[in-house]
């Protein structure tokens, strides 16, 4: 199993005036293939749409008149991913798959992106590390 480091940091972040609080802001990065890529959140959205791209798939968005949502396209296996609420519905053929998008648990986050990039986007499972520079 690939490893992928997981890099944590906290930002403080200033609005810019005496009114603004400063904020507190944490960034993921994920190092994946020796590259550096950044995550919009440490979420199961982010993380799918990282690795899946960094392995050769390309994205686009189908419009619908109920939804909106993104497709993943590599060759032949196309899977699309439906935001509901707060949670995803991954679509490959006839199988679909509802899982939540946020989890308090890295552990039970990382099992459940490894369990959809296995089955749905053919892709091998990664060894999820987060290294933690606060």
């Amino acid at each position: 199993m690939k490893e992928a480091k997981i890099i944590r940091t906290v930002d403080l972040i200033n609005g810019g005036c005496n009114a603004c609080p400063t904020v507190k802001s944490e960034v993921f990065i994920l190092e994946l293939n020796d590259l550096n890529r950044p995550l919009e959140n440490l979420d199961v959205a982010s993380l799918i749409m990282t690795v899946a791209l960094a392995n050769g798939y390309k994205q686009h968005q189908e419009y619908d008149m109920a939804e909106d949502y993104d497709v993943y396209k590599n060759g032949t296996n196309e899977v699309s991913v439906i935001p509901e609420y707060d949670q995803l519905v991954f679509k490959k053929g006839f199988s679909q798959q509802k899982v939540a998008n946020n989890y308090q648990e890295p552990e039970e986050l990382f099992k459940v992106v490894n369990n959809l990039l296995t089955q749905y986007f053919d892709l091998e499972g990664l060894d999820f590390r987060i290294d933690n520079q606060d």
